[in-house]
């Protein structure tokens, strides 16, 4: 890896700082980077410290931006080859859990140490839900550098579709202070990851943006927008997500399950507003009590959470503003009944 040098300016002369080979111990290097995790990667969550696993405990435990498990070898020092083999085994012993034992495991030895509980952030994060995405972990070597066997060993990984990355800060001295200057080989940190089928997985911020594409292309951007503003204003947070697998979808969502969603409906040059089967199984009474008054269908939900009552979905067809202006007043209550409900069941959410 190419040597990095930091000048210090003074006057019309320029002083070459001192280089910082190596930091007082790992755990300082981990503490630092724990407090801090965008210092790892924008928009990570770490989910686990000195996790352990049949290799040992590994160091850092993250979920990155769209969702996947990142898992982090630190050295205080120069990073080298044996660096690499303990990354790859500590992933692969997680891998090998399946995804059931995998979330009990990181959710058992989580919410200490600063790091918080997955299953909780998880489900408030991503409204898809997909869980599988922490089967398809990323690694990352972090260290003072990196010796060339290791810098050669990541590249080659790397170029033959293995998520492995080396994110050096190199570290150096200036009136008593140590300053750190980040490098990132191999994967990008800050970039989209991609499954390790290698198809490009768009991001959470990428499929909302083709979401409101296709929009604006059907015409129904202010029908989405009139929809979406009552979502938010109804309910305390709010978190939403254009689906991975059906670009036509947005979902919102409360902790515990997506509950409502918004369909693009391309045929009918349209929007169909839809509750989710937890979301219907809250309030069933006064979903049952809408019979007659506004049209709506009732579709079986493949892929959303059943509960014991419910296993279709509630979805009211909107074809113009004007529907959207005559039935906004009863889909706003039917969607404050649902948030009220909720809260009731969940006073501490």
């Amino acid at each position: 890896m190419e040597e990095v040098k930091i000048w210090a300016l003074e006057g019309d002369g320029v002083v070459e700082l001192e280089r910082a080979e190596r930091t007082e111990t790992e755990k300082n290097l981990e503490d630092t980077l724990v407090s801090n995790p965008g210092l790892l990667e924008e928009n990570l969550t770490l989910v686990g410290r000195q996790t352990p696993t049949q290799g040992g405990p590994l160091d850092l435990l993250g979920v990155d931006e769209d969702g996947r498990l990142v898992v982090f070898e630190l050295k205080r020092g120069t990073l080298s080859r044996e660096a690499v083999a303990q990354v790859i085994d500590y992933t692969s012993a997680l891998t090998d859990m399946g995804l059931d034992r995998l979330v009990e495991h990181i959710d058992a030895r989580s919410n200490e140490q600063g790091i918080q509980k997955i299953e909780e952030w998880y489900s408030n994060k991503f409204p898809d839900g997909d869980l599988a995405l922490l089967l398809r972990p990323r690694m990352v070597l972090v260290g003072l550098g990196a010796d060339d066997a290791t810098s050669r060993m990541v590249e080659f990984l790397s170029n033959t579709g293995v998520d492995i990355s080396l994110l050096t800060f190199h570290g150096f001295i200036s009136e008593g202070k140590t300053l750190l200057a980040k490098q990132v080989a191999g994967r990008a940190a800050n970039v989209p990851s991609t499954p390790a089928s290698n198809a490009k997985r768009p991001s959470r911020r990428e499929r909302l943006r083709i979401y409101d594409q296709l929009a604006e292309e059907l015409g129904v951007s202010e029908l989405v927008n009139g929809v979406r503003d009552m979502f938010r204003k109804s309910i305390h947070f709010q978190s939403e997500s254009a689906s991975v697998a059906v670009k036509s979808r947005r979902n919102f969502r409360l902790s515990g399950g997506a509950y409502a969603f918004i369909d693009l409906d391309g045929e009918n040059a349209g929007i169909k507003v839809g509750f989710h089967p937890v979301a219907v199984d809250l309030v069933l009474d006064e979903f049952n009590g809408l019979k007659g008054q506004i049209p709506f269908d009732t579709p079986v939900s493949a892929n959303a959470q059943h509960t014991e009552r419910v296993d279709y979905e509630v979805v009211f067809p909107l074809t113009s503003v004007e529907d959207w202006e005559t039935r906004r007043e009863v889909l706003t209550a039917l969607t404050e009944k649902v948030y009220a409900a909720w809260l009731e069941r969940d006073p501490d959410a």
